[in-house]
């Protein structure tokens, strides 16, 4: 039996009677501009509707006007928009409606029946009254998640659906409806849904042409929005990747520049050590040789005007000797320091002891701390506690106390040029202001041992002290810091099962705090910061 047909606007508000009389021919007229100017009207709301689709990637705002637009056309008392879930709950989205009826967007908040999963009743009503919902488009047949495009009622108390779906059209305050499909390809996202609230009505075909056209800018919208979405979830795996791929770049060269200071520094210790272990071997016998000459020639007679002199070198000569002595041991103790810096030999675990580490850092500094044309002379003051050997990886503890005290000692040149450019107006604590380093050591807790190094330089601003430890983060000028040293020695220590942070209450200059487990975690597994290659060897 093929479905009633939808009455046309004209058909309705148009009788065409044979008469020829000029009142009658006036009336069509002005029934046919009548319907002209209505479908003008909506013709124009779809280009707006349209267009605002193409300029906004906001869809609530484009959801608020199509629903709005399309109330106001269709003179209907509410114009809403469901959305399905996944298991084909619901809820609604967005509305216009009419004065004085309820706004379904707040009372699904507070009613279970009105966001009731609709496929419950609704939907399944939907599919087996369409004998009473009338003029169906079906695309492959079924129900609206099967093809329908849209579903019209004129009066719900005479359509013949079941009590569970009259109560739910009841609490919309529906006594009629004209719902349409909205679908993303051929998935059936929500529905359009235009309620006549105040009375039974009958829908024109125009108004459902209407409603589909809104429902399919919606679709285009949607579409839109997805699409967007796929680009900004893209953009931002690239964004992240790319980060990801700048960090273990400049990670690498960080690394690398470690690792070829340590063979710098190993092979400059290895060059100074072989030929200083020559010396200093010799030195006790070149010792007993000069003192058994010596004895010799003070039992020759000399002659008077050489005595004087030989009495001289009787009490020089052991002195250079002396000298000698200190000068290899004092060249010996660097090269110890060196080679204890670079560990090439102790890349992996090792129980080690952290002072001596600290110390060798230090000496490989040494030419730093001294007086440079950017700052005086560094003072420095060591405060070392008992502690007992540490299990670390040796070369990464190095160089985290390496970059630690280099930014210290970047701060404490900041701090004299500050003084040296306003030497006219110094603040009271730069007025008696000498540069210093503090290191000290403890026990914090029985099983964590405490590294504080502290200076006296320009300190860190309040508004950049929660960004220190961030990678790429620096304040110095571009081409002096690349933002990496206090971020790596972060991520090495938190992988050591400690901690590094920066003391709060601290303002005459930045100290920072080393926590560090004496036994390492077993459950560590591999070697911190193995992920990124931070190892000297």
């Amino acid at each position: 039996m093929p479905s009633p047909t939808l009455p046309t606007e004209a058909s309705e508000s148009v009788e065409l009677r044979p008469s020829k009389a000029y009142s009658q021919d006036i009336t069509l007229l002005q029934d046919q501009s009548e319907v002209e100017k209505k479908v003008l009207a909506r013709q124009k709301a779809l280009i707006t509707l349209s267009n605002q689709i193409r300029r906004s990637l906001n869809f609530s705002t484009i959801c608020q006007t199509a629903t709005g637009q399309a109330r106001q056309l269709l003179s209907a008392d509410r114009v809403a928009i469901y959305r399905f879930n996944p298991d084909w709950s619901g809820n609604f989205i967005s509305e216009s409606v009419d004065s004085p009826w309820i706004s379904l967007l707040e009372a699904q908040k507070h009613s279970a029946l009105i966001s009731k999963n609709v496929s419950d009743c609704s939907v399944q009503m939907l599919d087996k009254t369409k004998t009473t919902d009338t003029h169906m488009q079906v695309t492959y047949g079924g129900a609206f998640v099967q093809g329908e495009i849209f579903r019209v009622c004129t009066n719900i108390h005479t359509a013949g659906f079941s009590d569970c779906y009259i109560e739910v059209l009841e609490s919309y305050q529906a006594r009629a409806y004209a719902i349409i499909a909205i679908y993303v390809d051929s998935r059936l996202w929500g529905l359009l849904a235009a309620y006549q609230n105040s009375a039974p009505r009958q829908w024109h075909e125009s108004d459902v042409q209407l409603l589909i056209q809104v429902a399919e800018q919606l679709g285009i919208a949607l579409k839109q929005a997805e699409y967007v979405k796929t680009i900004q979830s893209q953009s931002t795996e690239l964004q992240q990747a790319l980060k990801s791929l700048q960090k273990s770049q400049a990670q690498l060269v960080q690394t690398e520049k470690m690792t070829s200071l340590g063979q710098l520094v190993a092979g400059i210790a290895h060059e100074i050590n072989n030929p200083i272990t020559f010396i200093y071997a010799n030195l006790p016998y070149v010792k007993d040789y000069v003192t058994d000459l010596l004895t010799l020639a003070q039992v020759q007679a000399l002659p008077a005007d050489s005595k004087a002199e030989f009495e001289f070198m009787l009490k020089d000569l052991p002195k250079m000797l002396l000298s000698m002595q200190t000068g290899a041991d004092r060249i010996r103790k660097i090269v110890l320091s060196l080679r204890n810096f670079s560990r090439l030999d102790e890349s992996s675990l090792k129980t080690i002891d952290l002072h001596e580490g600290i110390e060798s850092t230090l000496v490989v500094l040494s030419h730093q701390l001294a007086v440079t044309s950017k700052h005086a002379k560094i003072e420095v003051i060591k405060t070392f506690g008992d502690l007992p050997s540490v299990e670390c990886y040796p070369a990464q503890i190095n160089q985290v106390i390496w970059n630690i005290v280099s930014n210290a000692i970047d701060s404490l040149s900041a701090a004299c040029d500050l003084k040296l450019s306003d030497a006219d107006h110094l603040d009271s604590w730069l007025d008696s202001w000498s540069p210093k380093l503090w290191i000290c050591t403890q026990m914090n807790e029985p099983s964590q041992v405490e590294i504080c190094i502290r200076d006296n330089g320009v300190g860190i601003d309040e508004s950049i002290r929660p960004k220190v430890f961030d990678y790429f983060f620096t304040t110095k000028p571009v081409g002096e810091g690349n933002g990496l040293g206090l971020a790596i020695a972060y991520q090495i220590i938190q992988d050591h099962g400690g901690n590094l942070s920066l003391n709060p209450d601290y303002r005459q200059g930045a100290e920072l705090v080393i926590q560090l487990p004496i036994q390492l975690r077993s459950e560590l597994g591999s070697e911190p910061g193995s992920e990124f290659g931070l190892e000297l060897a």
